[in-house]
């Protein structure tokens, strides 16, 4: 920026509230990390993904223990819906404040999940695990959920596997892209607990225990 950059604003908000703690964000795209002497808390590259902002802000904002933000009008996780609608959880999220967002979600729900870092590893947890619904967040590294989500479906096209979109994004046509992936919800980030909990009440219930999955594939 002309005059004063935006390295020199963050020295110079620091300054001015002494030491107090206040994150700055630097928005580049000349890629100034060297100059990290001010208090910088993050970095992203532009163009910004909004779900790369997301993910940078709830990393800065919330920390290692943040909560999900209130949604006027919406009902707390009931911590029975795991006993009356039971389902095995494959959530595929790599950023952990996400990761920790969403289990705590799903366990004031009753449920447990398991955790996958990318979309390379949401498809090997399906190869080995017979899940009811996968709660896949698109952006991801090594491979996103897009990607993750159309090679399950072209690996296993007769596997009845709810798969739900979790994004950042609102740009048009965001649903019609993941629903055109494969997959067969959606919500957005942040994730409200009444949105992630009308989703999982649309995936049809398991009926007894989980069965073991075989060698080839999910059973």
């Amino acid at each position: 920026m002309p005059g004063l950059d935006g390295l020199e604003l963050a020295e110079e908000i620091g300054r001015a509230r002494r030491g107090g703690a206040l994150p700055v964000v630097i928005l580049s795209s000349i890629g100034l990390r060297e100059r990290e002497g001010a208090a910088i808390a993050a970095w992203l590259a532009k163009p910004v993904k909004p779900s790369a902002l997301h993910d940078t802000l709830a990393n800065v904002l919330l920390g290692s223990v943040g909560t999900a933000p209130a949604t006027a009008g919406a009902q707390s996780p009931d911590g029975t819906t795991a006993g009356r609608h039971p389902l095995r959880i494959l959530l595929a999220e790599d950023n952990a404040v996400n990761q920790k967002l969403a289990l705590r979600l799903l366990a004031q729900m009753g449920y447990q999940a398991d955790v996958a870092g990318d979309g390379l590893q949401a498809i090997e947890a399906v190869e080995r695990t017979r899940y009811d619904v996968v709660l896949m967040d698109v952006q991801m590294p090594e491979l996103d959920g897009l990607e993750a989500t159309r090679r399950i479906r072209t690996r296993w096209p007769d596997l009845p596997l709810p798969i739900v979109a979790m994004t950042a994004n609102a740009m048009a046509g965001d649903r019609e892209a993941c629903l055109a992936a494969g997959m067969t919800d959606y919500i957005s980030k942040p994730i409200r607990p009444a949105e992630l909990g009308a989703a999982l009440e649309r995936v049809p219930a398991r009926n007894g225990s989980a069965p073991t999955a075989s060698a080839g594939g999910p059973t």
